[in-house]
């Protein structure tokens, strides 16, 4: 995992040099599921509110498209039960998607891309008590990288205001278990800001 940490450091150093690069900030509201071959979550599973914040770099590539990469913190998985008292099986993430998108003359945009995840914790919750799950390849834990596809799209006003909503499909199975399947998405909505690039001297 540090080696990855150190590549996705690199891209984002090389990305604030270009001159083409705008960088923004993006907070909004995740809304997490599971895909799993676990009848009981199935059955019962609910989505799991949570928040996601983060920083966004975009590279325009010509007159329509653009290359975003964000470094963001949310949180992910799923509420099982039918009471109001629920088993909330929560990880903490740190996702880095790197996406094309398509631009209009009007604002809109819309793309998609690889999504590199890194599960940086996991618990279970319940009835107040609450019981860590182990980041590892050993069994009974969860892995720590979660690769997935991520869709966005939204609108950009002029100002630099940015309204959007992405849907990510975890691929990873992140359990360490034969013949268990467990993998995150998570729906967001969201809000940020681009802000102006430097006026050439």
């Amino acid at each position: 995992m540090k080696t990855s940490l150190l590549i996705v450091f690199m891209l984002f150093a090389g990305l604030s040099l270009s001159a083409q690069t705008r960088f923004g900030l993006k907070t909004g509201v995740a809304s997490g599921s599971v895909t799993t071959n676990d009848a009981l979550v199935n059955e019962e599973g609910v989505a799991l509110g949570s928040f996601q914040f983060g920083a966004i770099w975009d590279t325009k590539i010509n007159a329509k498209l653009s290359f975003q990469s964000q470094l963001l913190f949310l949180g992910k998985g799923v509420a099982v039960g039918v009471n109001t008292e629920k088993d909330k099986y929560r990880f903490a993430a740190m996702d880095i998607p790197l996406q094309v998108l398509y631009r209009t003359k009007g604002g809109w945009f819309i793309g998609g891309g690889p999504n590199l995840g890194f599960n940086l914790s996991a618990h279970h919750a319940y009835l107040g008590d609450r019981e860590e799950i182990t980041i590892g390849n050993e069994a009974g834990q969860v892995k720590g990288f979660d690769f997935g596809v991520i869709a966005t799209g939204g609108y950009q006003s002029k100002t630099g205001v940015i309204l959007s909503l992405n849907y990510l499909k975890g691929i990873t199975n992140l359990k360490n278990e034969a013949n268990t399947e467990w993998s995150n998405n998570v729906l967001g909505f969201n809000i940020g800001y681009m802000f102006p690039t430097r006026a050439k001297k």
